[in-house]
């Protein structure tokens, strides 16, 4: 007969796992974000299918220009998802920096003749899709308690999106956004000129919320070849343009002047700032390959706009015809100036160029180019042999050879940089 289980063990509780956590409205966004491009390409199928007047669009328009502003306008949900008192905020003002990507698409759409029913049946059916995913989603599966606090959060981010482009249409058929670029034009002249009355500069730039104080840099659009640009062509580049430079400081201030973009872009103290500044520059060259893009050195006060203008300028005049499409900054305008002013321009081209230039010639090689493209991928290997599509031994290899030509070595810190200045010259 079996004996009876030792009490002990038999009385002994048995441990229960802890229970999974909950999902919680971070883990929901970081799933919906993960599935923006997906959930982007659905919406935009679903206006081809249930709006008539999208489906007349021009061709490619619903994915080049709907469906990236349906992936805005998604982000811009998420953000509000986990910060309530952003969007509380952004209540008491529909015409805050956020909506600004909603309200050109509003101006845009009336210009296409797109009625505005329609485009209020765009935003609710994108509210509709949203959240038929939101409530497929797993974290609510889990918890369906979150569903309920999610609902009301994609109401009310659709009640502030629609009354924002609404707003935005009815104002461009009136005429209201016209005087308002109007009005622009007339603070950048005044800031660009230099001689306006402090009066004057002060209660426009109070009419755009921009200090007067304000720490900034110039940036300047315009296209490589000069010539007479159509006004479509330049309204294009002008909505790259707020589209690419997004401050972190509010107090931007765009607009046309003849046939350029001219962007007073607000800068803070932070150095990051600064960093924010080129990365974006850089992306709206990247992004415009008929244009240049060329931006000032930091200054302070909007008094100091003409200045930066003309810093800008100098940045425009520096950048070369072809070559990597990125921003050109006053420091490229600098070092231009001070090499060809320089008692040792001849010099350096006899020492480094003419000698590369002589090789290339009589071997069919590319030294030149690949010490160009060195130096402009930032001395990066890889990012070089991306730019002439070789191998990066084979950059690898050329660099050798230019030390063997011209008798400096690209591999040691000075005699790179003397190469790097001998290349200002041409």
């Amino acid at each position: 007969m079996a004996e009876p289980p030792d009490e002990a063990v038999r009385d002994t509780p048995t441990e229960a796992a802890d229970p999974a956590p909950e999902p919680s409205i971070n883990d929901l966004a970081a799933y919906l974000h993960a599935r923006a491009d997906e959930i982007g390409a659905l919406i935009a199928q679903r206006y081809r299918d249930d709006i008539v007047e999208y489906r007349s669009l021009p061709d490619g328009f619903i994915d080049q220009d709907v469906a990236p502003t349906a992936g805005a306008n998604l982000e811009t949900m998420l953000e509000s998802l986990i910060d309530d008192s952003e969007l509380a905020t952004e209540q008491k003002s529909r015409f805050a920096p956020r909506y600004t990507t909603f309200r050109d698409s509003a101006v845009r759409r009336f210009r296409q003749g797109v009625p505005m029913q329609a485009l209020l049946h765009a935003y609710r059916l994108w509210g509709h899709t949203v959240w038929e995913e939101v409530q497929n989603a797993p974290q609510i599966q889990a918890n369906p308690q979150l569903g309920l606090v999610v609902a009301g959060k994609i109401m009310r981010h659709v009640d502030l999106v629609s009354t924002a482009v609404a707003e935005a249409y009815l104002d461009e058929a009136s005429g209201v956004i016209r005087d308002r670029e109007a009005v622009r034009r007339d603070l950048l002249e005044a800031l660009i000129s230099g001689d306006a009355p402090p009066d004057r500069i002060d209660r426009l730039s109070r009419h755009f919320g921009i200090p007067v104080d304000v720490r900034h840099a110039v940036v300047l659009v315009r296209r490589r070849q000069l010539s007479s640009s159509s006004p479509e062509v330049l309204r294009e580049a002008l909505e790259a343009t707020r589209a690419h430079l997004q401050p972190i400081k509010a107090g931007f201030l765009t607009g046309l002047r003849d046939e350029e973009i001219v962007a007073v872009y607000p800068l803070g103290e932070d150095r990051r700032h600064n960093e924010t500044l080129r990365a974006q520059s850089d992306a709206l060259a990247a992004s415009s390959p008929g244009f240049i893009v060329g931006v000032s050195r930091s200054h302070t006060g909007l008094n100091s706009v003409a200045d930066a203008y003309l810093e800008a300028q100098d940045a425009l005049l520096s950048a070369p015809t072809t070559g990597a499409r990125r921003a050109y900054f006053y420091a490229d305008a600098m070092l231009d100036h001070i090499v060809r002013s320089s008692p040792f321009k001849t010099a350096l081209y006899e020492e480094a160029i003419a000698p590369l230039q002589r090789y290339d010639d009589e071997h069919h090689a590319e030294l030149l180019p690949t010490l160009r493209a060195f130096c402009a991928s930032g001395f990066n290997l890889s990012n070089a042999a991306k730019a002439l599509i070789v191998q990066p031994n084979t950059v690898r290899y050329r660099l050798k050879r230019i030390h063997e030509v011209t008798g400096h070595d690209p591999f040691v810190p000075d005699e790179l940089i003397l190469l790097a200045l001998a290349l200002r010259v041409i």
